[in-house]
């Protein structure tokens, strides 16, 4: 539980002079029982409630009233109630407030100094239906994000690549953000403390990416006695654990997927099912303010197996299927604060293995990173100077057997060409960073600078960033960013065999401008414009065609969406020339309410994002391959005595396809062969789907048990995602999405 010292602002800046009026209520847990002894701050009034969790304030004053709760063991809780009727405050289960202090604002409060990001909390999160308990699925109905087909993984953040995205914990890289099939991320929700998406200009602290940055913060263990929980679902299982030891706190997970095996049990005939497995680890001891600092030790990984549920000698060629992906991270955290001064230093090593193997070919590739990222910041009365270094080495290995790709000027020789080998490179990153305020604090100035070499390409690039904030009258901010942001080529793009090893960074020049304002009922809206152009994308040199906008009968609809998926895992293994360019507009809105009765969020994202392969082929602009015009979630959750209702609405333009314009009949193949129309010239239908989900808490002398019911596509909906031909192309008919999918499970926490 982070200090909540400044919560109680919005309480303690109430008006004063309002008609005195009382305002009681009771406070409850999610199981219904009273919190008894609960802080309970009112117009700058402060009681405790009783053993019934009953509270009055005599002198609340008139209309609505900000109220602030805080409580040993829950989170602490902002809300609105009105003097004259009772109020219902429901607490959430998983802070510490002991030994923090609530002290009354009298200043200002701490200032915004860049494009604010999307955050989402795990009280926010547990909530939100169809997202199954997931806070990373839940980024997925944050605006600027858009969809993915079928739900599978992978993040398109303002009309960029899944591969142009990274995602951190805890300041450490993750390779791989969804076990496969997008059925869950790789950490459970429990062992969050919160994330924050930033879809563009973001700020110089972060490199090695052109697209968007997904930072997740995992929670410290409790340290007052031991506790743990397991949840059991229709898909997985989980154990967790937390508790003092060693002078400190240590908290572990593990959970493993049975997919496979009600699968294999089911439906024998069915060939593919996944199986997933993760597992983390985090110890905490000592003080970042104490003169030891403190330490932090994370361990974290995640297994992916997919292949034949019951395999068996009968099987026809080409039918034998297997694909891996691995991975283990474990990093050391110092922190020191001391004064004006903080400082950071988190090295970290990891192991990553990816393989597809289908009959005799095949990839497999392994990366050993070697990690690490120092920061320190000094902070004055009107800003702050920050610094660091971000640096990576990374031994890659790769074992390939795969028809040769086309090459500039020769035809396709469809030989198979194997190939083994391994290399080494580091990327070296320093970056810079002020903070000013101007105008008695109202304006800021934010400039920063990045410098990084990278290894791959042996190249230097230098990104320039810049921020600017204003506050407005009435809680109003302004904030507007500029930047540049270099990512360098894949291993894979560079391979000498398969690639070109002559690949040089590509590149994105972003800007956006956004404005926020806080609304009545404890609700706020924020509206972003942005603008994004890319230029240095790998572009296949023989077609012209990038990953992004590829032609023939699959150039739309699930195919293509799955070479963008796991373009970064595996590449095109085509010949690869910096021709390609990018360019992207929109607008995004989110209308936020966070506490009170009821609580959810309202986002809306206009976006336009195209994509030009090599000009000296073919100069026309086409819309990128997961392009989506119009997202639109809608996301609520209310308490009903000891129950949570809630319910996820979306909607989302289809992603583009190329149709097929007519066919022939080849007559040495003996089959017809399609003709393409237009590339990426129409759409698929709108997805449209309803999520429902219910929550029950029930407290018992063996402790506490949640149960939920969570729902995705409630409707059962038919939502077109893909597109199929019969024979001789003559016929056409959609690939059905997600039918109706519940997911049961249950918590229990001794």
């Amino acid at each position: 539980m982070r200090p909540i010292a400044l919560l109680v602002a919005a309480a303690a800046l109430a008006p004063a002079l309002a008609a005195a009026a009382p305002l009681s209520g009771v406070v409850v847990d999610q199981a219904g029982a009273p919190v008894a002894g609960a802080t309970v701050l009112v117009a700058g009034a402060e009681v405790t409630t009783d053993d019934a969790g009953r509270f009055t304030v005599d002198e609340a004053g008139d209309g609505l009233q900000d109220v602030v709760v805080v409580a040993d063991g829950f989170e602490a809780l902002l809300a609105r109630a009105r003097p004259g009727r009772e109020a219902r405050l429901v607490m959430i289960a998983g802070g510490n407030v002991r030994g923090v202090e609530v002290v009354e604002l009298v200043d200002q409060a701490p200032f915004v100094d860049e494009p604010a990001p999307y955050d989402l909390d795990p009280s926010t999160i547990s909530g939100v239906a169809g997202a199954g308990n997931d806070a990373l699925k839940a980024v997925q109905s944050l605006p600027g994000v858009a969809r993915i087909p079928f739900g599978l993984g992978g993040l398109v953040l303002r009309g960029q690549s899944p591969r142009n995205s990274s995602v951190f914990l805890d300041g450490v890289e993750v390779p791989l953000l969804y076990h496969f099939g997008g059925l869950a991320s790789f950490i459970p929700t429990p062992m969050l403390d919160g994330l924050e998406v930033m879809p563009g200009t973001f700020g110089a602290r972060f490199g090695r990416t052109q697209g968007g940055v997904v930072e997740v913060r995992s929670r410290a263990a409790r340290t007052d006695r031991w506790r743990g929980a397991t949840e059991v679902s229709l898909i997985d299982a989980q154990a967790r654990a937390e508790g003092p030891v060693a002078g400190g706190g240590v908290m572990f997970g593990l959970r493993r997927s049975y997919v496979d095996g009600i699968l294999a049990a089911a439906a024998p005939d069915l060939t593919l099912a996944p199986r997933y497995f993760d597992g983390q680890l985090r110890f905490d001891r000592g003080s970042a303010s104490a003169p030891g600092g403190q330490l932090t030790a994370l361990v974290f990984g995640s297994d992916d197996l997919l292949t034949f549920a019951n395999p068996g000698d009968d099987m026809e060629e080409g039918s034998n299927l297997n694909y891996r992906s691995r991975f283990v991270r474990a990093a050391f955290t110092w922190r020191r604060e001391e004064g004006p001064w903080r400082a950071t230093v988190t090295p970290s090593i990891g192991a990553d293995e990816v393989s597809l193997r289908f009959d005799e070919q095949g990839i497999t590739r392994t990366n050993l990173p070697l990690a690490l990222r120092a920061e320190t910041e000094r902070t004055w009365t009107n800003g702050r100077l920050a610094g660091g270094l971000d640096l990576v080495g990374t031994r890659y290995g790769f074992d390939i057997t795969n028809e040769a790709p086309a090459m500039p000027g020769m035809p396709e020789s469809g030989e198979i060409t194997s190939r083994t080998g391994s290399l080494w490179a580091a990327d070296l990153g320093a970056w810079v960073e002020g903070f000013y305020r101007f105008e008695d604090g109202r304006l800021g100035l934010r400039p920063g600078l990045r410098v990084d070499r990278y290894g791959l390409s042996d190249e230097w690039v230098v990104d320039p960033r810049l921020a600017v904030t204003h506050e407005l009258p009435g809680g109003w901010t302004m904030a507007t960013a500029f930047g540049r942001y270099h990512q360098p080529p894949s291993v894979v793009d560079l391979d000498p065999a398969f690639g070109n090893q002559a690949l040089t960074a590509s590149w994105s020049n972003q800007a956006s401008f956004g404005v926020t304002a806080p609304l009545p009922s404890a609700s706020s809206v924020a509206v972003t414009a942005y603008w994004e152009q890319s230029q240095g994308l790998a572009v296949d040199a023989v077609t012209s065609a990038t990953a992004q906008a590829a032609g023939g009968p699959q150039g739309g609809g699930v195919g293509a969406a799955s070479r963008e998926l796991t373009d970064e895992q595996f590449g095109s293994y085509s010949y690869r020339e910096n021709t390609g360019r990018g360019r992207g507009t929109g607008v995004e809105i989110m209308l936020r309410k966070r506490t009170g009765s009821w609580a959810g969020w309202l986002a809306y994202t206009y976006a336009n994002a195209e994509r030009r392969g090599d000009p000296r082929l073919d100069p026309t602009w086409r819309p990128y391959i997961l392009d989506q015009p119009h997202v639109l979630t809608a996301v609520a959750a209310v308490p009903v005595g000891k129950w949570q209702l809630g319910a996820r609405m979306r909607y989302a333009s289809g992603n583009p396809i190329t149709p097929v314009a007519g066919s022939y009949f080849d007559v040495d193949a003996q089959d017809f062969r399609a003709v393409d129309g237009p590339i990426l010239s129409e759409r698929l239908p709108a997805f449209i789907q309803l999520d429902v989900r219910i929550d029950r808490t029930w407290r018992t002398s063996h402790g506490l048990i949640k149960g939920f019911l969570d729902v995705q596509n409630a409707t059962n909906r038919v939502n077109p995602e893909g597109v199929s031909y019969n024979f001789d192309y003559s016929r056409r008919s959609y690939t059905r999405g997600l039918p109706v999918f519940p997911s049961l499970g249950v918590e229990w926490t001794p």
